[in-house]
């Protein structure tokens, strides 16, 4: 009987210290949401396309990353289509808010009459998945009486700041 009690109190304190943890990486902070309008994006970077696992992606972050740094402004993503699995095609465009133009970079250009931001503060490892954060988006817009967001862009200030923009297009 002492062991079933001992080992009751054990699995309630590390639940206890698991829920601490998880609301000390931010687990439990809601993602914050507000109207654009207008929104005008206009980012230089690469286009990447192939699996997860290729050093080609690897190539495209790290060459966006160092203009990055170098300027001090925050990476953008765009997924066009994002894997399900490690061996899935993904596309992806790599970029930065930046009117200089960069050697072997594309500039993609985003305009909406609105759009939703989505501001989320947590640790990676706590942080929500693209497909909540989407939801919420939407679901955002549309209880404004807005049409659905058609294009996401990630916004990485830091690794646990990103900043996602729903465009709305009409």
């Amino acid at each position: 009987m002492k062991k079933w009690i001992i080992g009751v109190v054990f699995a309630v304190i590390l639940v206890l210290v698991g829920l601490f943890v998880f609301s000390q990486l931010g687990g439990f902070n809601e993602i914050e949401l507000e109207m654009l309008s207008p929104v005008d994006l206009k980012i230089n970077g690469v286009y990447y396309k192939g699996t997860p696992q290729d050093e080609g992606l690897v190539n495209a972050f790290e060459k966006v990353s160092r203009i990055a740094k170098d300027s001090n402004l925050p990476l953008y993503t765009i997924y066009y289509v994002e894997p399900a699995g490690k061996l899935d095609t993904m596309e992806v465009f790599v970029g930065v808010d930046i009117d200089t133009k960069i050697p072997d970079f594309e500039e993609r250009e985003f305009h909406g009459e609105k759009g939703v931001l989505a501001k989320i503060n947590a640790h990676r490892f706590v942080m929500p998945g693209p497909s909540k954060v989407k939801k919420q988006i939407v679901d955002f817009a549309n209880q404004a009486g807005e049409l659905s967001p058609t294009v996401f862009i990630d916004k990485i200030l830091s690794s646990e700041e990103v900043h996602v923009i729903g465009i709305i297009e009409k």
